[in-house]
C-alpha cells in the first residue's frame, strides 16, 4: 500500500529533476524576451514590491495556518501569492508596459527568494532532508515564471483571455503546494499521489505557457527596438 510519506518522496524527486528542467526552459523564453526590452533600474522597486507582497500574503494566509486548514491554505496561497506579485501594475501604472512587465517578474523573483531564505533556514534548523533545498530552489524559479506568465497575458492579451495566465499561475501554484499539505491533512497515499500527478501535469505545461507569454509581450517592445527584437518561437494551442 502506498503511504503518504512514500508518495510525497516520489513527488519531491519529480520536482527536483523535472521541475529543474521546466524552470530552466521557461527562463530561457523569458530571458529572450527580457533582453528585447531597454535596460531599466528595476531591482530596488522589485525588492520593495516583493517584501510588501510577502507581508500581505502572510497576513492573509495566517488564519488558515493557525486553523491548520492545510488544503484550504494551498488554494489560498495560490490565489493570494500570484495576485500580490502584480502590485507593480498598480504602484507603477504610469510606466511603460515593458517596464511594468519587468517589475512584476522581478517582484516574483524576490518574493520567491525571500520566502525561500526563510524556509531554507527552517529546513536546516529542523534537520530535514537536504533534497528539500532543491525543491525550494525550484519554487523560487517557478515563482518568477508564474509571475511572468500572469503579467504577460494581462499586458499582451485581449478580453477575458488576458486572465488566462493569472488563472493558470494560481492553479499551478495551488497544485504545487497541495500534495505536501495534503499529507499534513492526513490524506491517503493514493490521494497524495493523484494530486502529485495533477501538479506534474501543470508543471509540464509551464514552459509552453512561458513561450506563449513571451510571444504575447512582443507587442510591448518599443518601436525603435523592434528591429533588434530576438526571435521568439511561435506557439499556438492548436494541434
Amino acid at each position: 500500500m502506498l503511504t503518504p510519506e512514500r508518495a510525497i518522496e516520489y513527488y519531491f524527486a519529480i520536482i527536483s529533476v523535472l521541475g529543474s528542467l521546466v524552470v530552466l526552459l521557461s527562463i530561457k523564453y523569458t530571458l529572450r524576451r527580457w533582453r528585447s526590452f531597454p535596460e531599466t533600474g528595476w531591482v530596488p522597486q522589485a525588492i520593495a514590491m516583493g517584501v510588501l507582497g510577502l507581508a500581505l500574503a502572510s497576513i492573509i494566509e495566517l488564519p488558515a495556518m493557525l486553523l491548520k486548514a492545510w488544503v484550504t491554505l494551498a488554494f489560498l496561497a495560490g490565489m493570494t501569492e500570484e495576485s500580490v506579485k502584480l502590485l507593480p501594475l498598480r504602484f507603477f501604472g504610469s510606466f511603460d508596459g515593458w517596464a511594468r512587465w519587468k517589475l512584476v517578474i522581478g517582484t516574483g523573483l524576490f518574493f520567491g527568494l525571500i520566502e525561500g531564505i526563510f524556509y531554507t533556514t527552517w529546513i536546516f534548523a529542523l534537520g530535514q532532508e537536504w533534497h528539500l533545498i532543491i525543491v525550494r530552489l525550484v519554487l523560487i524559479g517557478l515563482h518568477t515564471i508564474w509571475a511572468a506568465i500572469s503579467v504577460g497575458f494581462l499586458l499582451g492579451g485581449n478580453g477575458l483571455k488576458r486572465f488566462t495566465g493569472l488563472a493558470f499561475s494560481m492553479v499551478a501554484h495551488a497544485l504545487y503546494d497541495l500534495p505536501s499539505l495534503a499529507v499534513l491533512q492526513s490524506y491517503s497515499g493514493n490521494t497524495v499521489a493523484y494530486l502529485a500527478g495533477l501538479s506534474t501535469g501543470f508543471l509540464l505545461i509551464t514552459p509552453l505557457m512561458a513561450r506563449k507569454t513571451a510571444e504575447l509581450t512582443g507587442a510591448l517592445v518599443p518601436a525603435e527596438e523592434k528591429e533588434e527584437d530576438p526571435e521568439v518561437e511561435t506557439f499556438t494551442f492548436s494541434p
